[in-house]
């Protein structure tokens, strides 16, 4: 049986259609009539019909204006028109809607049954895809979900459907992981695990969660890293009851739907940092209070009020030095820069370091180069242009071969660059001012004087190997000498006197 409502501001026709037609013997039940677009929309309310007949010219509210208003608002109903003679602007106005179905007035029973057949089999349509639509609905945001992470490009009503489901309607949320390499997970274990940590978060509803490769991702509110810990252990330590399996977990940063595929990203790397150990307890990146106690490596002030590139990238340098000096491993000085990536963010209002994939940065050199570009990025110090491009590579290639103690015009231009010599020196001093050898003993002797002042105790040796001197120490010394008027040895007592 399907409903009908009938639309029409002459009671005449109204009540014509409304008694003279049997709709029962055409499995029809008439549902109610209406004299404006702004009466049905009271009645609608109370008692939705499958198929509203209307006609087009009507006081209040028209034909077009109720189209309009139901097309927002109940989008599976059937609209049939009524339109006469001379109304064809109206009718052309309800096409832009997706009505199909009209009725030309004057019309005879036969002709308003045909068309309503049609609008019959329309409504068989809609409930087919709908019924359809909500035992695929599960699966569908899945796919949309796993589609979003790994980087694919989904359409503006695929991505306003989906944050539907996501925390803060996508604005403000967190990547939680779950991870078995050896078995993966079943379809129902992610079912059971999203179910069990919605419960201990006090989710309304369950995360909504996707899988791919050997791990479930699940959208999360922010919370603290120590809450969200123990609900996550909470979570395994009930799973386990059911199942046997060595889940290893990890929590991304907070963010938004559009960068959701950085956030995966993050996820990924946080895993390979401790080879998917399942009893490292959920990995997450450091907190404000962790990326503040590292600051001491980095002069925020100095790195902000940069205005040129190669400022940049000295002070990244001089703490990549200051890490060096203290013999910490990869995976330590990694978690400083994972740290500084944090406050930095924070410090300068910016969202791009704070989701930066440290993890795709392999060494020191690569470290200093790619960190530098992306303050620069954040500080929108970059100039456009062949020439400062080939001039930021250069600079690039001095500060992450700082220590090379061949490090030259002649073994820059033929080795790293293959430029010609007299060329690479042109654009150095167009650019910077200042002869090669003259920028690099001024900036050598600097980073010498800073890394003193971060620990007077250095040993000499040592502070030479840091920024390309020979080892004995002599050349250094001398050259020190000339440009700060004292020793080395001098120096290191003044700042210990001044400390005093």
């Amino acid at each position: 049986m399907y409903k009908l409502l009938i639309v029409d501001d002459e009671q005449i026709e109204r009540e014509g259609m409304a008694h003279f037609i049997q709709w029962d013997k055409y499995d029809i039940q008439l549902c109610g009539t209406a004299w404006n677009g702004a009466d049905v929309l009271g009645k609608i309310q109370k008692d939705v019909p499958d198929i509203v007949l209307t006609d087009i010219k009507m006081p209040v509210m028209n034909g077009i204006e109720l189209i309009q208003k139901l097309s927002e608002t109940y989008r599976n109903i059937v609209v049939v028109v009524l339109s006469g003679y001379g109304e064809y602007e109206f009718t052309s106005q309800a096409m832009e809607y997706g009505i199909r179905h009209y009725i030309l007035k004057p019309c005879d029973e036969d002709k308003i049954v045909a068309v309503m057949n049609d609008a019959k089999k329309e409504v068989d349509k809609r409930r087919e895809y709908h019924t359809l639509k909500r035992e695929l609905l599960p699966h569908a945001k899945e796919e949309l979900f796993r589609r979003l992470l790994t980087g694919s490009r989904l359409s503006d009503d695929e991505i306003m459907a989906l944050k539907k489901d996501f925390p803060a309607n996508g604005d403000s949320y967190r990547l939680l992981a779950m991870k078995n390499e050896v078995s993966g997970f079943e379809y129902i274990e992610q079912f059971i695990l999203g179910n069990i940590l919605g419960e201990i978060l006090q989710m309304a509803t369950m995360p909504l969660f996707t899988y791919v490769d050997d791990m479930v991702f699940f959208a999360i509110d922010v919370c603290t890293d120590n809450s969200l810990s123990k609900a996550v252990e909470r979570t395994l330590q009930e799973f386990a009851r059911m199942k046997s399996k060595a889940i290893a977990s990890a929590a991304s940063l907070e963010g938004d739907i559009s960068v959701a595929h950085e956030l995966y990203k993050q996820l990924l790397y946080l895993f390979t940092m401790v080879d998917n150990k399942t009893d490292a307890g959920l990995l997450c990146y450091p907190t404000q209070n962790e990326a503040e106690s590292n600051t001491y490596y980095f002069d925020f002030d100095r790195l902000k009020s940069s205005d040129r590139y190669d400022n940049i990238l000295f002070e990244i340098t001089l703490a990549m030095k200051k890490l060096q000096s203290i013999g910490l491993s990869n995976d330590e000085k990694q978690r400083i820069f994972e740290a500084f990536i944090v406050t930095w963010s924070s410090y300068v209002g910016s969202e791009k370091l704070k989701l930066l994939n440290i993890g795709g940065i392999n060494s020191d050199e690569s470290a200093i180069t790619e960190m530098s570009r992306w303050i620069a990025e954040t500080l929108n110090i970059y100039e456009t242009g062949k020439e400062k491009e080939r001039m930021e590579k250069i600079l690039d290639v001095i500060y992450s071969n700082f220590d090379n103690t061949e490090l030259n015009i002649q073994y820059i231009a033929k080795n790293i660059l293959f430029m010609n010599e007299d060329y690479f020196g042109r654009v150095f001093i167009r650019n910077m001012h200042l002869k090669f050898s003259a920028y690099l003993e001024q900036s050598r002797i600097e980073m010498a004087k800073r890394l003193l002042e971060y620990n007077p105790d250095m040993r000499i040796a040592m502070l030479t190997e840091l920024i390309g001197y020979p080892a004995d120490g002599q050349y250094f010394s001398k050259t020190f000498r000339k440009v700060c008027g004292m020793t080395p040895t001098e120096y290191r007592e003044n700042l210990k006197k001044t400390d005093i």
